[in-house]
Formats: C-alpha cells, sequence, structure tokens
C-alpha cells in the first residue's frame, strides 16, 4: 500500500549537493529504497534491526548489555550518518532499549544528522507490524509484515525525546492511522551546543503547510557501484537471507559499471567520527 508522507523530503533536502550522503535503514532492503536512493550517490546501511533477536530478548537485558548488543548489530557503520530511517523501530523497544540504541547509534551522529520516524506517542495509537519503503520524498510503500514480534511500546513525547538525546524533535505530524510522522534533528549544533541552545527551537509542520517546503532531490539517474571487492559480474542479491547472522551493507556510490552488494562483517569494533 502506498503512503503519503509530509516530512520525509526535509531528511533529504540538500543532501544531493554533498556529493555523496551516508544513510542508515534500520529495516531490510526494501527494492523502492534502494531504487530511490540509486537514484542518488549515497552509501546505504542496512542494519535489519526487525530482525535481530534483541527485540525478543530486550526485556532481560541491562541497558549496558543491550547497547553492547545494538553497538554489535550496527557493526557496518563505519563513517558519519547524514539520515537514518527509523520507521516505526522505536515502537518495537522498551524506553531501556530505546536509550540504548540512542547509545550506539549516537557515535555516528554528527550536527548534520536528520533521521524520520512513524512514533506510537499515545497508548490508543494502534501498533501494528509493518515494513516501510521509500518511493518519493512523498510516498513511502507499506507492507504487512505480521511474521514480526508485535510492537507494544508507544513513547509519550518526554519519553521518546528523553530516550533519544542525541537528537531533537524537529517537526512532527499526526497521521490518520494515529501514528506521528516525526523528523528528528541531531541535538548537537555547530558550536557543539544543542540547537536548543543555539535558539534553534523545535519546529511542526505549519511551514510546509504554508508551502515552504524544501526542492525535492533531482532525478540524477546513476548506476550503483561495488564497494565490498566483489566482481561486478557476480553481484550479492539484494534479497535478505532470514538465515543469515549479519545485516547488509549496500553502497551505492553512483557511479558506474557495479551493483549492489552485502559487505563481510568487520572483527574490530567501530569508533565514532
Amino acid at each position: 500500500m502506498l503512503v503519503e508522507t509530509t516530512l520525509l523530503d526535509w531528511v533529504f533536502a540538500g543532501l544531493d549537493r554533498l556529493g555523496r550522503f551516508n544513510v542508515l535503514d534500520v529495516g531490510p532492503a526494501i527494492p523502492q529504497t534502494v531504487e530511490f536512493l540509486n537514484a542518488n550517490s549515497c552509501r546505504m546501511y542496512v542494519a535489519d534491526l526487525f530482525d535481530s533477536a534483541i527485540i525478543k530478548q530486550q526485556r532481560g537485558l541491562d541497558q549496558d548489555a543491550l547497547a553492547d548488543r545494538f553497538t554489535k548489530a550496527l557493526w557496518m557503520l563505519d563513517e558519519p550518518l547524514h539520515a537514518c530511517l527509523l520507521w516505526d523501530f522505536p515502537n518495537y523497544l522498551t524506553p531501556q532499549a530505546l536509550k540504548a540504541f540512542n547509545e550506539a547509534l549516537s557515535p555516528w551522529v554528527t550536527p548534520h544528522t536528520k533521521a524520520h520516524a512513524f512514533c506510537a506517542v499515545k497508548r490508543s495509537a494502534p501498533l501494528m507490524q509493518h515494513q516501510y519503503g521509500i518511493v518519493s520524498v512523498n510516498e513511502v510503500v507499506q507492507i504487512a509484515a505480521p511474521e514480526r514480534p508485535k510492537a507494544q511500546y508507544p513513547h509519550p513525547w518526554r519519553r521518546l525525546v528523553s530516550a533519544l538525546d542525541s537528537f531533537e524533535v524537529a517537526r512532527g505530524t499526526l497521521r490518520s492511522g494515529g501514528l506521528v510522522e516525526v523528523i528528528l534533528r541531531s541535538a548537537i549544533g555547530p558550536s557543539g551546543q544543542s540547537a536548543m541552545e543555539n535558539g534553534q527551537g523545535v519546529q511542526d509542520d505549519r511551514s510546509l503547510r504554508s508551502g515552504a517546503k524544501p526542492a525535492p532531490l533531482p532525478a540524477i539517474v546513476r548506476q550503483a557501484s561495488l564497494q565490498a571487492g566483489r566482481s561486478p559480474q557476480t553481484p550479492a542479491p539484494l534479497a535478505t537471507d532470514p538465515g543469515r547472522s549479519h545485516p547488509l551493507s549496500l553502497s551505492l556510490e553512483g557511479r558506474q559499471g557495479g551493483d549492489v552488494s552485502s559487505t563481510a562483517p568487520k572483527p574490530k569494533r567501530a569508533v565514532g567520527p
């Protein structure tokens, strides 16, 4: 099912001017997202955290253990992130697990990092198992995923912001289904201060309704490049293997002669930039 998104364009606005940008998708490698990012010079990290054992085990682990699990699950990160596609992942995590996820992600968050999420901020919000892919900056595909563990953890605004303290809420709009579409921006300003200390308060979507929307990404059609040391004649498949032990790291660099592939896990632990 295709659903409208009113805020996703704020995540990608201006990134095409960087030459190359890095995107983390905490979900699986949805073909629509891969195709969308393939139109730009982009490196895409696919963690597929919905498929990890952390969700099932989270209630039996303390925060240190959870942070260690998430750090290992994000093993593929090796460069600062410009965008994080969280989708509805916060709704699958306890408050403690959400804090641990933030701790593991924080070394890769820069003053310019933005994130997108669909959050349940009220107990009355319906929590469904879905996976998402980007069709355009104005439209995402929503696919039922009944095999996933249940999403059962709504987070009121104060708790959500407290847990994800690497970010601040920049914009939010209530969706017809009851979830809130949220844009998060880095809590670290250019001078090392928080965005609030720099006088940049939380914004809502009134500027969107007034027509002050950023320009859409240009349609720069390029081929994906192979960055995993494989031959272009033998690219790895896009489909994820349910029996695999590691997530994928996809590299969409916008150069000719390659294809999307998975990379082998690195034995060293990543350190922040």
